[in-house]
């Protein structure tokens, strides 16, 4: 019994561990790709207004 208890919290721990790393590194490709879309949105908007 302790052992398929102690099975189980392996492969629940490796799963959240894996879960939590691709989230972050979603979230900080989601972060990125705004950070780049903001910055092409000045550089129109300050090329339409002739800055």
């Amino acid at each position: 019994m302790n052992i398929t208890i102690s099975t189980f919290m392996k492969i629940a721990v490796t799963v959240i561990v894996i879960s939590a790393l691709l989230f972050s590194v979603g979230y900080q490709m989601v972060v990125d790709e705004s950070n780049h879309y903001d910055s092409e949105l000045d550089r129109y908007k300050n090329e339409s207004l002739g800055r």
